[in-house]
């Protein structure tokens, strides 16, 4: 990420398609596990460091014998100093006695970010250079990227899925 007062900001979804978002929805035993679960696997599939991981909101409410939970992080994973990806995640749910429903979203994003504090940044010399190194050489790497990015949100919803699966199978038996 750039560090300055003043930038350029090219902000790019990860998918073309009319839908930006992938969203899960469950409905089932033990929805509030997919909080740990959620967890773990940002560590597991992202690969960032702890720091890279933030939990911008956490609302968890109990009501006589039901749960009520909002819960949104935002990962970054730098790619290089001007590129990287960010990944929202936003999981709401309920639970009542054991079984509920939960939804998790999660919004995929490459961003790049050019400095453009100092004169020469501002200068239309610099600026028309810029844009020419970034559409003949940055472009192909961002693509990559994008690439990536899409494989890593991909392993996300399918881990997702698969621990749906199993809670929906074997959450009737009680795991300490």
């Amino acid at each position: 990420m750039v560090w300055a007062r003043t930038k350029l900001t090219i902000f790019d979804n990860l998918y073309d398609t009319g839908e930006k978002d992938i969203l899960f929805n469950y409905s089932g035993p033990h929805p509030e596990k997919f909080y740990n679960k959620i967890r773990s696997m940002m560590h597991d599939v992202f690969n960032v460091p702890k720091g890279r991981i933030q939990e911008m909101n956490y609302t968890w409410e109990t009501q006589e014998n039901a749960d009520k939970f909002n819960i949104r992080w935002r990962i970054v994973k730098e790619m290089d100093i001007y590129t990287y990806l960010r990944y929202d995640i936003i999981i709401n749910g309920n639970t009542k006695e054991g079984h509920g429903s939960v939804s998790v979203r999660l919004k995929p994003r490459i961003i790049t970010e050019y400095p453009q504090d100092t004169l020469i940044q501002q200068s239309i010399l610099y600026e028309m250079a810029r844009r020419f190194w970034h559409n003949a050489f940055y472009a192909k790497q961002r693509q990559i990227w994008m690439e990536d990015g899409r494989n890593l949100a991909a392993e996300f919803e399918n881990t997702l899925k698969e621990y749906g699966e199993e809670l929906r199978h074997h959450g009737r038996i009680k795991v300490h």
